[in-house]
């Protein structure tokens, strides 16, 4: 596995938590991790069986446990975890209307938006009044987006 996936993989569960209204420390670390690996000059699975997690910024203890995992077996179990949460489904919807996953989560949860289609239908009949700051901006963009036709 190449540092760029395996960055990959921590910018992808950071997503996820992020969707979920996890406490905001852990997908801040899973993202400090990811830009360190993407930015390694030596492939991460070296630092790992050299046992000099000094080089990767920000891995604490149960990150380098993690990333252990994954230099040995190609998973991250955490992540396979997270992509089976009810959340998950709407992790597409962040890249494709450009919007980030914290107040996005809050967007869905707010909706109480089941599955995509019934978010795309109440966030088409919501008013931008019920919502502020993040959330309220994240539900113009895709309100724009929608009016603009992009579905």
């Amino acid at each position: 596995m190449t540092n760029h996936e395996a960055s990959q993989l921590f910018l992808e569960l950071a997503d996820l938590l992020d969707l979920a209204g996890e406490l905001p420390f852990k997908s801040s670390s899973y993202r400090k991790v990811a830009f360190s690996l993407a930015n390694l000059t030596e492939p991460f699975t070296r630092i790992i069986s050299d046992n000099d997690f000094i080089k990767i910024d920000g891995a604490g203890k149960a990150i380098r446990e993690k990333l252990t995992v994954l230099a040995l077996t190609g998973k991250l179990p955490t992540l396979e975890k997270w992509r089976n949460h009810d959340m998950a489904k709407f992790r597409e919807l962040a890249a494709l209307y450009d919007v980030k996953p914290r107040p996005l989560g809050t967007l869905i949860r707010k909706l109480q938006a089941r599955d995509i289609d019934d978010f795309m239908n109440k966030i088409e009949q919501a008013d931008l009044a019920n919502f502020s700051g993040q959330v309220q901006a994240t539900a113009a963009k895709i309100k724009g987006a929608i009016a603009d036709g992009k579905k």
